[in-house]
């Protein structure tokens, strides 16, 4: 009770988190359109306008949700020491919470990538950076650029495929598969450009 004396915002986030996890309980047996709030105070222990308190509908507080899960993992891409902890990290953190991105992927429009976005983008300019360095290519700012953009969009096209089903290797061998695939990529870059 002290702590949130102190801190009054303490206790809103507290409470926000929670509205949070209990619409990713829900999420994974039921669709978004058919969620209400009653339910997801009821899943908090919280009284319904105090739902209301912290986020209009359900919808907002899915928008909050989604926003919220792409910076954590951001964020825990920027943490991890090497690009194959980065990716592994990532992978294994996917696997966990399959059936909530699961959800992500079957709610319009398709929230999957928005919420894989932030960490694809942080792994691919990594993923980029260190095997173009590896292969000792050189490249200008622009070119960086584009290539972490084609390597995030594979990365999102790879993840999507796996959540729903359409990959089917466990994580490991993804993370193997994925790596080789990068770094020939980066030495046939490399070699192509010293051709010219």
């Amino acid at each position: 009770m002290e702590r949130t004396q102190q801190n009054p915002g303490y206790r809103d986030t507290r409470t926000r988190e929670q509205l949070c996890a209990a619409l990713r309980t829900l999420l994974c047996t039921k669709p978004l359109d058919q969620i209400r709030v009653r339910e997801v105070a009821e899943q908090c222990g919280i009284r319904r306008q105090s739902f209301y308190y912290h986020f209009t509908d359900v919808y907002e507080l899915f928008e909050w949700s989604v926003d919220r899960e792409r910076e954590q993992l951001r964020r825990r891409q920027e943490s991890c020491l090497t690009v194959r902890q980065a990716l592994r990290d990532l992978l294994w953190y996917t696997e966990e919470n399959r059936a909530y991105y699961l959800a992500l992927w079957r709610t319009p429009p398709r929230q999957l990538r928005r919420a894989l976005g932030g960490a694809a983008e942080v792994l691919a300019r990594r993923m980029t950076e260190y095997y173009t360095q590896r292969a000792g290519e050189a490249l200008s700012p622009e070119q960086l650029c584009a290539r972490t953009e084609v390597t995030a969009g594979v990365l999102l096209s790879l993840l999507e495929a796996w959540v729903c089903g359409e990959l089917t290797q466990p994580p490991e061998q993804l993370c193997s598969e994925l790596e080789r695939w990068i770094c020939q990529a980066a030495l046939g870059a490399a070699w192509k450009n010293q051709g010219r």
